[in-house]
C-alpha cells in the first residue's frame, strides 16, 4: 500500500483498545468518545480523528473478535490498521482503512450480519450488507420546500464537500458540521431510506393526501417521517401519536423550528391499547432492532443478540394488531421498520393478514440500502379491502 508506511506508536493502539473494551453500549460510542476526549486533554485534534477512525473500523469490520479482550483487540488493531503517511483527511483515511481491510481479511473474519444469516428478509443478503456495513454513512440533508438555494449556498460558504445532491436533497460526509444550517430552519437531516419510504408519489396513497383524508402517524418519534411526507405532499392531513410524551414535544418544537405547521398529537399506547378513532392512513414505524441502520452505529451489532428478535417481532405484531380496527375500508395500514430481520417485516406482516382477511398486501419491499447509499427502512402497503 502507497497510502500507509509504517504503524502507529504501541500507546496509540493500546489507548484505542482500551477504548473499546471500556464501553458498555449504554449510550452511543460516538458520546463515550466524546466523555473520553474531556479526560484525556492532552489528545490534540489529530488523536481524536485517528483514535474515532481506529475504534470505528474495530466495529465495522472485527466481527469475530472479542470485544471483552484487550489483547485480542490489540493484535487485530495493529495488523488491520495502518498509520497514514501524507493525509488527515477523515474522508480519504476512511476509504484507504476499508482497502487496506480489504487486502488484509484473514478467514478468521466473520463477515457482519453473518451470525444472521437465516433470520435475513429474503431481499437482502450477507454480502449485501458487509459492503454497506463496513463504509461509513453519508448524512443526508433536506432542505425545507423553497428553501433549496439558500441551502446549497450555505454549504458552499461552509466549504462542505457535496457527495450528492438531487432535489433539494444533498449528502455530505458524516464529519460535516452541519448545525448553522439545521439551526437556522433551513433544512433537516433524514436518511435518503426514510425519505423514499415517505414519497408516495407513485402509489395508492397520493390519492388520500389531501386535507379530506386524515393521516395518522401512530409512533411518530420526533416526527421526521411526517415531516419529509408533508414536504412530498403538502395538502396531507396528518396527526402524530407516541407513547413518550417527550419525544411529541420535542416533535411540536422541531416543526416550530422548521416554520411548518405543528400537527395534533397525543399519548398513545398501542401494545396495550386500540384506539377507536378511524383514519384513511394509518402509518406505524414501529420500534424495531434498527439492524437496517447499524452500519450509523456499528458498534449496536457487537451488543445484540438473536433472541431479541422475537422481543421486538412480539412487540410489533401487537400495534399492528391494535390498529386493525382504526382504518377505514378502503384505507391503508403503512408499515414501517429500520430492520433487516424477516420476522421484523413480511413475518410480521404475512401473520396480519393470515388473522386479518379485510386486508390485502399491496407492495413490500426495502426503500433506501446499499444501491441508495441509505439505510435500509423495509415498507409494506396494506389495504383494508372491506369492513
Amino acid at each position: 500500500m502507497t497510502d500507509f508506511l509504517g504503524k502507529l506508536p504501541y500507546l496509540f493502539y493500546k489507548n484505542a483498545a482500551d477504548l473499546i473494551v471500556g464501553y458498555d453500549g449504554s449510550m452511543p460510542f460516538h458520546l463515550f468518545l466524546k466523555e473520553r476526549y474531556r479526560e484525556n486533554k492532552n489528545w490534540g485534534s489529530k488523536d481524536r480523528k485517528r483514535y474515532r477512525a481506529c475504534c470505528y473500523h474495530f466495529w465495522r469490520n472485527a466481527v469475530g473478535v472479542s470485544r471483552h479482550n484487550t489483547l485480542e483487540i490489540l493484535q487485530y488493531l495493529q495488523t488491520h490498521f495502518p498509520a497514514p503517511n501524507h493525509t488527515n483527511n477523515p474522508e480519504i483515511l476512511s476509504e484507504s482503512i476499508t482497502k487496506v481491510n480489504a487486502e488484509s481479511r484473514t478467514d478468521a473474519d466473520l463477515p457482519p450480519y453473518s451470525a444472521y444469516t437465516p433470520l435475513l428478509s429474503r431481499t437482502v443478503s450477507v454480502d449485501n450488507l458487509t459492503s454497506w456495513f463496513q463504509t461509513e454513512p453519508w448524512v443526508w440533508l433536506r432542505a425545507i420546500a423553497g428553501k433549496e438555494q439558500q441551502v446549497a449556498k450555505k454549504l458552499e460558504q461552509l466549504e462542505i464537500t457535496l457527495l450528492a445532491k438531487h432535489n433539494g436533497i444533498f449528502a455530505v460526509s458524516a464529519q460535516a458540521n452541519l448545525d448553522p444550517i439545521t439551526q437556522q430552519g433551513i433544512a433537516y437531516i433524514q436518511d435518503i431510506g426514510s425519505q423514499h419510504a415517505m414519497d408516495w408519489q407513485n402509489t395508492p396513497l397520493k390519492a388520500l393526501c389531501t386535507p379530506d383524508h386524515r393521516i395518522w402517524d401512530c409512533c411518530a418519534g420526533a416526527g421526521g417521517k411526517s415531516i419529509t411526507l408533508l414536504q412530498n405532499h403538502p395538502q396531507s392531513h396528518v396527526e402524530c401519536s407516541d407513547i413518550r410524551s417527550n419525544i411529541l414535544e420535542n416533535l411540536q418544537k422541531r416543526f416550530q423550528s422548521l416554520q411548518l405547521k405543528v400537527p395534533k398529537t397525543r399519548v398513545c399506547n398501542l401494545e396495550s391499547e386500540a384506539p377507536s378513532q378511524s383514519y384513511d392512513i394509518v402509518m406505524a414505524d414501529v420500534p424495531c432492532s434498527g439492524s437496517g441502520t447499524w452500519r450509523r452505529n456499528p458498534e449496536n451489532l457487537h451488543f445484540f443478540t438473536a433472541p431479541e428478535i422475537a422481543i421486538y417481532a412480539n412487540k410489533q405484531y401487537k400495534i399492528m394488531n391494535n390498529l386493525a380496527n382504526t382504518i377505514k375500508t378502503g384505507g391503508y395500514l403503512v408499515y414501517l421498520t429500520c430492520s433487516v430481520f424477516q420476522a421484523e417485516n413480511e413475518g410480521n406482516v404475512h401473520q396480519f393478514l393470515a388473522n386479518h382477511p379485510q386486508y390485502q398486501l399491496i407492495e413490500e419491499g426495502f426503500c433506501g440500502g446499499q444501491q441508495e447509499g441509505g439505510d435500509y427502512i423495509y415498507r409494506a402497503i396494506i389495504q383494508k379491502i372491506k369492513g
